[in-house]
């Protein structure tokens, strides 16, 4: 009996741990995509990404983000504006060859977001660069 107990409030702790403190879900297209190839062989990519988020906190943001992609490294900085005005500002990362998942990060920003962090490990569920679109969800903490 003990033993359950014991097992029982380890997954209650750990299940606290792991929730989110929220959700976002983001659709976006890329613009201006240029790419050139390095002396390796890799390719090296920059890209303009603007699109729309909303969180179930009820913010609804316009974001646009500056990206490179370097040997299959995302990294880039976004800045979204929300519907009262507030500016976030976040960096993204991701390691395309270890699949779909992805990390941005609040850095900062203005009203709401000011001196206020957040980490999201972002899932992409559809994209397509033919197209030049895309949508993804994020599971965030503060």
């Amino acid at each position: 009996m003990r033993f359950l107990l014991y097992t029982a409030s380890i997954l209650l702790v750990s299940s606290t741990i792991v929730r989110a403190d929220y959700t976002s879900t983001n659709v976006y297209k890329f613009e201006n995509t240029d790419m050139i190839q390095n002396h390796d062989g890799s390719n090296i990519m920059n890209t303009t990404v603007t699109g729309i988020a909303e969180d179930s906190k009820g913010n609804r943001t316009t974001l646009k983000c500056l990206i490179s992609i370097i040997d299959g490294m995302i990294s880039g900085n976004c800045q979204g504006t929300d519907q009262d005005g507030d500016i976030e500002y976040t960096t993204v990362a991701r390691d395309i060859s270890k699949g779909n998942q992805g990390m941005f990060t609040r850095t900062g920003g203005t009203g709401k977001y000011e001196n206020s962090e957040a980490t999201c490990i972002y899932t992409v569920q559809l994209t397509d660069f033919k197209i030049g679109v895309g949508y993804l969800t994020a599971d965030c903490k503060e």
